[in-house]
């Protein structure tokens, strides 16, 4: 079972699953609230919760990596939107899912974000493998569709594109297989950044979160399992949390979410860890508040 988290005005959305899908919901003291929904696609068996966010109409939108589907759900666990590699440029085409890397395709999504509302909805889709059109931006109402460039290169492969984070006008690429993240400023390439982690090991980013003042929160899986703090920059701050099974410590996380105040001290940094069965809370300054009591889904 694997996990991912999305923040909407103070309520904290986590998605598990082993072969059905799970979305619960809680408070940022880890009390459930009412919303909770399971699905599992119809047609492969199975549903996986790869990416989760929230729009400003309080859909739960979700990128289904088993079944590789894009959908919204009602607060309620009502379906409203089913969109497969068959769907994004023309409901009526027939045929398979298509080739996997061939623009407005979505292949195995593994992480979403919704930006704008209403008729300037855009969906951000991210996908796993090696892949020229790994990172789309899709709009809703009008049909188009848009493929980021990796290192602003045409001709460029996303290697691994596992997670993504969005903010004003920026969008965090985490590339786990390539290492490091790509930042882009109103869908063009702006920089991209590595850090050493500690050990030697991989640098393997996962998922970000990104704060008002232009520093980030990235999560890390691998042997150097890690919640880290940077700057603008991509530049290490500090190390929130480390490797480790024990409390304030990680086994491979899988996304983080911020709760963000003034000050460093009172803004709470969610993440889930532990194949999806444990979501701990810190500070910016590293300090853990434990782990949430129990989990939905099993």
């Amino acid at each position: 079972m694997h996990g991912s988290l999305a923040l909407h005005q103070g309520v904290l959305y986590v998605g598990r699953h082993a072969k059905t899908a799970w979305v619960a919901t809680y408070d940022l003291d880890g009390h459930a609230l009412e919303t909770s929904f399971a699905f599992r696609d119809e047609h492969v068996g199975r549903s996986a919760v790869g990416g989760l966010d929230v729009d400003a109409d309080h859909r739960v939108w979700v990128a289904d990596t088993s079944a590789g589907r894009v959908r919204a759900f009602t607060l309620f666990g009502q379906q409203v939107v089913d969109i497969g590699d068959t769907d994004w440029q023309d409901r009526e085409r027939q045929g398979g899912r298509g080739e996997a890397d061939t623009l407005g395709l979505l292949g195995t999504p593994n992480d979403i974000w919704i930006r704008g509302e209403d008729e300037d909805l855009h969906v951000v889709v991210c996908s796993g493998g090696t892949r020229r059109h790994a990172v789309q931006v899709f709009h809703a109402h009008a049909g188009r569709v848009l493929s980021l460039r990796p290192m602003g290169d045409p001709r460029g492969r996303f290697q691994g594109a596992s997670g993504l984070a969005g903010g004003d006008d920026l969008l965090y690429v985490c590339e786990r297989g390539g290492g490091r993240v790509q930042v882009f400023r109103d869908d063009e390439f702006h920089f991209a950044f590595q850090l050493p982690p500690a050990g030697g090991a991989k640098f393997e980013p996962v998922a970000a979160a990104l704060l008002r003042d232009g520093r980030a929160v990235i999560a890390t899986s691998g042997e150097a399992s890690s919640l880290l703090l940077v700057d603008r920059s991509g530049r290490l701050l500090r190390v929130i949390a480390e490797a480790g099974s024990e409390s304030g410590c990680l086994v491979h996380p899988a996304d983080v979410v911020v709760a963000e105040e003034q000050e460093d001290h009172d803004t709470r940094v969610l993440v889930i860890d532990q194949d999806g069965d444990r979501v701990q809370v810190f500070t910016l300054e590293g300090r853990c508040f434990g782990a949430f009591a129990a989990l939905t889904g099993s």
